[in-house]
Parts: C-alpha cells; sequence; structure tokens
C-alpha cells in the first residue's frame, strides 16, 4: 500500500524541468469558433518549506511554465503559501480526512475507529499496512473533529482551498494489481477487510432499518447495509463543504477513479458530494489497464456529476513511462476532464 504523503514528499521537492507535460502546454486557449478554455492543472506535493526562498520561487516558476495552476500542499508554512500565491498558484491544503493515526487521538478516542466485522479495531489492528487507523464517518464526535481541522484551515491567509484525501472506508477490496503484493485474493469481500461495524454504526442501522448488521445472513449483498455506508460518508463530506464554504474556500476530493470501483471498493458515492471539483485517481496500472482506460474512466465520473461540477484526472507517474504520460493527459481529456492532477516525480517525465 502507498503512503502517499510520505512518497510525495520524497519525490517532488524540487524544481522540474520545463519541458515536463507537453500536452499541458499545448492546451493553451485556441481562437475561433472552436476555441476551448486552457485545462486546469493541478499537483500533489510536499510544501518544500526548506528550501530557500529563491529555491521555492524557481520551484513555483517551474510549475507555471509546465502547466500547472494549482497546488495540492502535504504541509506548508505562510511562506511556501505566499510565494505560490505570488506567482499566480492556487493554494490548497492536502488534508488525511478518516485515515488519522495519531497516537494521542488513537489513545483518548479509540472508540471513533472504524471496527471490522471481526470485531478489530483499527484504532490498534489497522488492516493492511500500519497507518491505515481509519475513523468511522458516522460518529458525529468525528465529524465534529474533521469539521474543526477544516474550519482552522479556513482561517489560514493565502490559501484558497481544503483538499480532502482518504475520506473513505479501508479498502474492503484492494485495486487488483495489489493483491500479489498482499499474498491476497480478494474476489468477496472478507470479513477483517469489512467496515464499519462499531456500535455507533449497528445502532443506526437497526433504527433505520430494524436490523444489526452483524447478524445479516449476507452482510455484503444487502444493498440497505451498503447504502447505509455510502451515506455516512456523504453526509460527512457535505458537512465539511459548509464548514469550507463559510470560510470562502474551495473544497475538493481525491476519490477512486470511478462511480463504480469507488463503491465497490471503498464505499465512496463521490456523485453525490456537493465539492467544487473531485479528482478521481485514475491510476490505471492499479487496474492492470493501460492508459486508454483512463478516458473510459474519466467519461464514467464526468457523465454520472452535475453538470457543473469539474472532475480532474489524477494521474499516476511513476507507472506512465515514456510516451505514455501525453497519452495518458490526451485520454483525460477526451474523456471530458477539465485537466489534470499529478502524483509523482515530474523531473522523470522531463526531456522525452
Amino acid at each position: 500500500m502507498m503512503n502517499r504523503r510520505s512518497f510525495i514528499g520524497k519525490v517532488s521537492q524540487g524544481a522540474l524541468g520545463i519541458s515536463t507535460a507537453s500536452y499541458l502546454l499545448n492546451g493553451s486557449t485556441v481562437s475561433g469558433a472552436d476555441s476551448k478554455p486552457r485545462p486546469k492543472n493541478w499537483i500533489w506535493t510536499g510544501g518544500g518549506e526548506n528550501l530557500k526562498p529563491d529555491e521555492q520561487k524557481r520551484r513555483f516558476e517551474d510549475f507555471r511554465k509546465a502547466g500547472i495552476d494549482a497546488v495540492l500542499f502535504s504541509s506548508f508554512n505562510a511562506d511556501v503559501l505566499a510565494r505560490a500565491k505570488a506567482m499566480g498558484l492556487e493554494t490548497h491544503a492536502w488534508t488525511w480526512a478518516l485515515c488519522r493515526g495519531d497516537k494521542e487521538l488513537r489513545e483518548k478516542h479509540p472508540d471513533w475507529y472504524d471496527v471490522s466485522r471481526l470485531g478489530a479495531s483499527t484504532s490498534d489492528k489497522p488492516p493492511y499496512v500500519d497507518y491505515y487507523h481509519f475513523l468511522c464517518p458516522s460518529h458525529e464526535e468525528v465529524r465534529d473533529h474533521l469539521a474543526g481541522i477544516v474550519s482552522k484551515l479556513g482561517d489560514t491567509a493565502n490559501l484558497d482551498g481544503i483538499h480532502l484525501d482518504y475520506i473513505r472506508y479501508p479498502d474492503v477490496i484492494l485495486p487488483i494489481a495489489l493483491w500479489k503484493k498482499y499474498n491476497l485474493i480478494q474476489n468477496e469481500e472478507l470479513p477483517q477487510f469489512d467496515f464499519c461495524y462499531c456500535e455507533v454504526c449497528r445502532n443506526a442501522f437497526k433504527k433505520q432499518t430494524g436490523e444489526d448488521p452483524l447478524k445479516l445472513t449476507d452482510a455484503p449483498a444487502n444493498a440497505a447495509w451498503r447504502q447505509y455506508r455510502y451515506d455516512s460518508v456523504t453526509r460527512l463530506v457535505n458537512h465539511l463543504v459548509e464548514v469550507a464554504h463559510g470560510k470562502h474556500k474551495q473544497i475538493t476530493a481525491a476519490v477512486f477513479p470511478t462511480p463504480t470501483i469507488a463503491r465497490k471498493l471503498v464505499r465512496q458515492d463521490w456523485v453525490k458530494w456537493n465539492l467544487d471539483a473531485v479528482l478521481p485517481m485514475t491510476y490505471n496500472s492499479f487496474y492492470n489497464e493501460k492508459p486508454d482506460w483512463i478516458e473510459q474512466a474519466v467519461r464514467e465520473g464526468v457523465t454520472a456529476l452535475p453538470a457543473n461540477r469539474p472532475l480532474y484526472a489524477g494521474l499516476y507517474l511513476p507507472d506512465l513511462k515514456g510516451r505514455d504520460f501525453d497519452r495518458a493527459v490526451k485520454f483525460a481529456m477526451a474523456g471530458g476532464a477539465k485537466g489534470v492532477s499529478l502524483f509523482g516525480n515530474l523531473r522523470k517525465i522531463k526531456n522525452r
């Protein structure tokens, strides 16, 4: 499993080559009857707080020259945000939402965490990897805790928006390309990866349906139980949207690649989220697919979303070798994306 924060912190601190993204550069507005707005492009990256001021400035200049418009910072300080804004970049706080392994939080509120169908809590027994400590979205206390984080970020000067990551349940089924890595075959929902069966979820579902999810004959096949969990995340997200908008900030989210895959693998029903934009992680290699799959994935999302909600396709650079990067961008735009968001080391795809 990839820890997105630590990975991006290692590979995206420095400047990138100006020739990094040819199709991003070629996306400029064309004059005439067929003119289309230039794509808006994003990047997930570290803050580079330890860089010298001139190095930070050069880094942001190179982002702009490569066609990047908005930066999703995993960390930042006031100087980083001010310099990025001075270079004409949008600034967004890339925030882990429900996956929160803070030791103090786990020790103080272990009951806030997801519980598996086998009764194991992610507070002390995370699935797959040691950082998979997921909060339960059904808890009012969790909602209030995350709302407080969003509200505080909303008071940050030179910050344009808040970007939610890990706003979901743990993967009940991993992307297929990861099965071998974890020596798993997940053709069904295995109980140790099926969340959440905490007392709050069980009681709320009983009140709603009269049934205890732990006593369902076939919990994975129960449509009402699946819907309960979709709705639990959706209510949380839409509350956070209200908080962010109350602070006059944009709010976006990184989501699984298509509405179908997101519902099946992590209980995300993201087409119902009232976000300003969605950034699906259309990482074709995670699903043993070629880059042309990106067009199909993007089109499914664009078709399902409200017409006024833009979709920016997330691209996983480590697996886009040679001309595959250019092709991936073309496929994303052909599917209806309004731009792309890049994850990985930009310098490795320059000067092709």
